[in-house]
C-alpha cells in the first residue's frame, strides 16, 4: 500500500478484512496490486472512513471491476441510481424484511463473480448486511444432507404475469427474453399468449471455489423457501426431479448459516467488495425507511 493514513483489520480468521482510512485518505490512491492481493487471499474487503458518493464508488469499483451487470432476468426489478442502469438498488431497498442467505443470481447460469455494495445512508437501527462463509457452510453439513445435495441438482421456477415480466428482463419482446433464457441454459414457457410466462432452471447447490481445491455451498434455496412459506409462490426451488427439499434440511441449513453469520454494521460511505464464488449474502430486517445501499454487480479485472 501507499503510505496512506489507514488500519488493517482481519474480520474472522476464514475471511475478511475491514481497511480503514484515518483523516482525509482519496480511497482512490490505494495500491490497485495491494488490495487485489488483499481480496484474493480475504474474499470480502470493507473500505471505511475513507471520503466517498456515487461518483467515487463508480470510479473505485472501475478500477477492479469489468462488465457492469445490469440485472436483465433477475429475482427482482431494482432501482438504477442517478440514471446509471449498472448502479443499483439492493433487492427491497425501503422493504425493511429480512432477506435470506444467498449466492447472487445463482438462479442463472450467468452471475456476477463479484459484487460492490456502497452505503449512501445507513439505516436508523439494525439493517445489517450478513455474511456467510460458503466454504464453511459446506464443511459442517452433515454427510447425508452432502450426498443428498451431490446426487440431486435443484430447479429454480420462477413464474412472472404480464405486468412484471417486462420490468425483469427490461424488454416488452419475448424474442429478447427468449434469447436471455436461452443464453442461461433456462427453459421458457409462455403462457396464455404472452400474459404470463415461466422459467425452469437446473444447477447444483454445491459449487467447486475459484481454485478449485474447495466445495462451496452456494445458491439461492432459503430466500425462495422463506417466499414459499409467506404464500408466495412464483418462485420456487425443487430438487431436479420435482420433490421438494426435505423440512430437516432446511432446519439444518438455517442453525449452520445461522451461527456462522457474520455482520456488515453499516456506516454512511462504506464500500464492501465482496467474492461471490464464495460467500454468501443477505440482510438482517430494519425498522426505519432511511437505509439506501447501493450495489454493483461485476466481474474482476484480475484472474480470482
Amino acid at each position: 500500500m501507499p503510505s496512506i493514513n489507514m488500519q488493517i483489520t482481519p474480520i474472522t480468521e476464514q475471511f475478511g478484512i475491514i481497511i480503514q482510512g484515518i483523516g482525509d485518505e482519496n480511497i482512490l490512491n490505494l495500491d490497485i496490486d495491494e488490495v487485489v492481493k488483499l481480496f484474493k487471499s480475504s474474499s470480502l474487503i470493507l473500505f471505511r472512513g475513507f471520503e466517498t458518493d456515487v461518483d467515487k464508488f463508480k470510479k473505485f469499483t472501475e478500477l477492479y471491476s469489468t462488465s457492469f451487470m445490469t440485472y436483465v432476468g433477475g429475482a427482482y426489478s431494482r432501482d438504477s441510481i442517478n440514471g446509471d442502469n449498472t448502479v443499483l438498488s439492493v433487492t427491497g431497498h425501503k422493504i425493511a424484511c429480512a432477506v435470506p442467505f444467498h449466492g447472487e443470481m445463482y438462479y442463472t447460469k450467468t452471475q456476477p463473480k463479484m459484487m460492490w455494495f456502497y452505503c449512501a445512508t445507513p439505516a436508523l437501527s439494525d439493517g445489517e448486511t450478513t455474511i456467510c462463509d460458503g466454504i464453511q457452510v459446506y464443511n459442517e453439513l452433515s454427510q447425508t444432507t452432502k450426498e443428498l445435495f451431490h446426487s440431486k441438482r435443484l430447479k429454480y421456477i420462477r413464474t412472472y404475469p404480464q405486468e412484471i415480466w417486462p420490468k425483469i428482463y427490461q424488454t416488452n419482446d419475448l424474442a429478447v427474453v427468449e434469447k436471455v433464457c436461452n443464453d442461461n441454459d433456462m427453459l421458457l414457457k409462455v403462457n396464455e399468449a404472452g400474459k404470463s410466462i415461466t422459467t425452469e432452471y437446473i444447477t447444483s447447490a454445491i459449487v467447486l471455489s475459484r481454485c478449485g481445491n474447495y466445495k462451496v455451498f452456494l445458491n439461492n434455496i432459503l430466500p425462495v423457501i422463506e417466499q414459499e412459506a409467506q404464500g408466495r409462490n412464483n418462485s420456487l426451488v425443487r430438487f431436479e426431479d420435482d420433490s421438494p427439499i426435505p423440512e430437516n434440511v432446511i432446519d439444518e441449513l438455517k442453525e449452520i448459516t445461522g451461527r456462522l453469520t457474520q455482520l456488515v454494521a453499516w456506516q454512511k460511505g462504506d464500500i464492501l467488495m465482496v467474492d461471490n464464488t464464495r460467500l454468501l449474502h443477505g440482510r438482517r430486517t430494519f425498522s426505519d425507511n432511511q437505509r439506501d445501499i447501493y450495489v454493483r454487480l461485476c466481474n474482476p479485472v484480475f484472474s480470482l
